[in-house]
């Protein structure tokens, strides 16, 4: 009796492990796929952070660029339109000057790109209330000594003594200006440096008309 109790436990005990059984192989991939899908799962959160920040960083930096960029052009723009600009390099006060014309040192300037003769010049800044440029001090007008065009001065010989005079009625001192015959005329246009050169007052010249702005 005691042997076939016995042999009912140990077929009870094989069924048993039977059933239990399980396969290591399997179990091994399942635990290394886990372990994969955890490292994945790690890699994916641990990254999507610094990008999120880097794409943040990038975004604010090429604001901060165009702002920049903004601000500079309206500084460049702002400078070109301005026209004191010049004086004020100096610190010095420089007056209200007519819209296109340019302020340096208390005195305002038009520079035509058309070719007249002395007369119509003359016509045309006096119906601008103006009058042709005139060098009062070359320490004040120094930015003429780089003019390399010729331009019409207000600037007429007197026939009586063959001297020169301004339209204001003051007399050219040599401290104003170098008097360069270059032709018969009795008018005359500025060159450079500080240089006058005579000439026919019915030639074309381009011109420059000047207001004093105190």
């Amino acid at each position: 009796m005691m042997e076939s109790i016995r042999d009912r436990w140990a077929h009870h005990g094989i069924e048993m492990s039977k059933s239990d059984n399980y396969d290591p192989e399997l179990v091994k991939h399942g635990a290394s796929a886990r372990r994969k899908k955890g490292r994945h799962t790690s890699k994916h959160g641990e990254n999507s952070s610094p990008f999120s920040l880097a794409r943040s960083v990038a975004v604010a930096m090429a604001i901060r660029f165009l702002v920049t960029v903004m601000l500079g052009s309206a500084m460049i723009i702002n400078s070109l339109f301005n026209q004191g600009t010049p004086d004020s390099l100096t610190g010095s006060y420089c007056g209200p000057c007519p819209k296109n014309w340019i302020c340096y040192r208390n005195n305002c300037y038009q520079f035509s790109n058309e070719s007249k003769s002395w007369y119509q010049s003359q016509a045309s800044c006096m119906n601008q209330n103006s009058s042709l440029l005139k060098i009062y001090s070359r320490e004040d007008q120094d930015f003429f000594k780089l003019v390399k065009s010729y331009h019409w001065l207000g600037l007429v010989q007197i026939p009586a003594n063959g001297s020169w005079q301004w339209e204001d009625g003051s007399i050219l001192s040599a401290n104003q200006l170098t008097m360069v015959k270059m032709q018969n005329g009795t008018c005359a246009v500025y060159g450079s440096n500080f240089k006058a050169y005579t000439e026919n007052c019915l030639n074309p010249n381009t011109y420059i008309c000047m207001q004093r702005s105190v």
